[in-house]
């Protein structure tokens, strides 16, 4: 396991030159599309048992960030809601409460109107200059750890060591991990374990879906001190409209100068020409929903921390309860008129 005072040290010296930096673009090819579309999020908690004591759900809400501006969120529930910023990556919670009597079925509808870039222009005052450009040291470090399922140990640390051997820059060593992980993993979905994100796993078998690539580039990243984390959401058909079958995720490392990097390993994956394109450049094909794993929520769950949040995270009297079904549509807007 990396030793934490070189774990310091690495944010240190990624802080200092964030700042002394012009912020700038990633290199790569550059992709100047846009788009705008209606997404909507729709949860349905039809199995909640009639006699609990009380149900408390959390579900991550979109907001504004790097290439993704959201022009507007509507909530509708039956339940009275508040909203929570869960306290490491600052993710935006729905958090309703049901107690008895329980209505039945009980939906929450959230509708999103949304516009992306795919561009990566470098105007400070444009929409999509976010304020992730530069981390703080909290940000970096939380970016550095090692996790229950994203392990960095010292076989993680030599495989990447050796995979970035002879790279000077961190998005040289980052590009190395990314072919590496694309050389190893394979997308597979018919072996029991995928989806959990499980970096020994995706190390052994060589076998996952976009959780597992992404977990272990991360790690990887990690381990020679280049921070990164894991985001999720979905991809968006270029199809007028339509239902989005579940959710996609995707890995960012941290650039200092450059701010947070994306890479999209099992997309490069299943389509091979687009290999350059999926390192280091924003997909405006892409709605990002959280970020991060291993969460505690806001209010605290009283289970366990929760592995990744894109669906929603219930307790029906204290304990975890999965009976929840979530559907994601979404309808294409005309961008004419609008700044892309």
């Amino acid at each position: 396991m990396a030793d934490s005072r070189t774990r310091k040290a690495v944010v240190f010296f990624l802080i200092l030159v964030g700042v002394t930096t012009v912020i700038t673009t990633a290199q790569g090819p550059r992709r100047s599309s846009g788009r705008a579309f209606a997404f909507r999020y729709t949860a349905s908690f039809a199995n909640i048992p009639p006699n609990a004591h009380h149900a408390r759900i959390w579900i991550p809400l979109a907001q504004t960030r790097a290439n993704q501006e959201v022009l507007s969120r509507r909530i509708r529930s039956s339940l009275p809601y508040e909203i929570h910023d869960e306290p490491v990556f600052g993710n935006e919670l729905l958090y309703l409460i049901a107690s008895p009597p329980l209505s039945q079925p009980l939906d929450v509808v959230i509708d999103y109107d949304v516009r992306t870039s795919g561009d990566r222009r470098s105007d400070p005052k444009a929409w999509w200059a976010h304020s992730e450009s530069v981390a703080s040291a909290d940000e970096l470090l939380v970016s550095l750890r090692d996790e229950p399922l994203m392990v960095v140990d010292d076989a993680i640390t030599q495989l990447a060591t050796q995979v970035s051997a002879g790279h000077r820059t961190d998005r040289d060593r980052a590009r190395g991990i990314y072919d590496y992980v694309i050389g190893h993993m394979r997308y597979d979905k018919t072996t029991p374990g995928w989806g959990r994100g499980d970096t020994v796993r995706a190390c052994r078998l060589g076998a996952g879906n976009c959780t597992d690539f992404h977990s272990l580039f991360i790690s990887m990243s990690r381990a020679i001190g280049i921070p990164a984390r894991f985001v999720i959401g979905a991809t968006i058909p270029q199809e007028p409209s339509g239902t989005i079958p579940g959710y996609h995720c995707w890995a960012e490392f941290y650039r200092a100068g450059h701010g947070w990097v994306p890479v999209d390993a099992s997309e490069a994956w299943k389509h091979p020409k687009r290999r350059d394109a999926y390192f280091g450049s924003w997909d405006a094909n892409k709605f990002l929903i959280s970020v991060g794993r291993n969460l505690t929520l806001a209010p605290a769950q009283e289970g366990p921390p929760v592995n990744y949040l894109v669906y929603p995270y219930v307790e029906v009297d204290g304990k975890p309860f999965e009976g929840v079904t979530t559907q994601f549509g979404f309808t294409t807007r005309s961008t004419k008129g609008v700044k892309i």
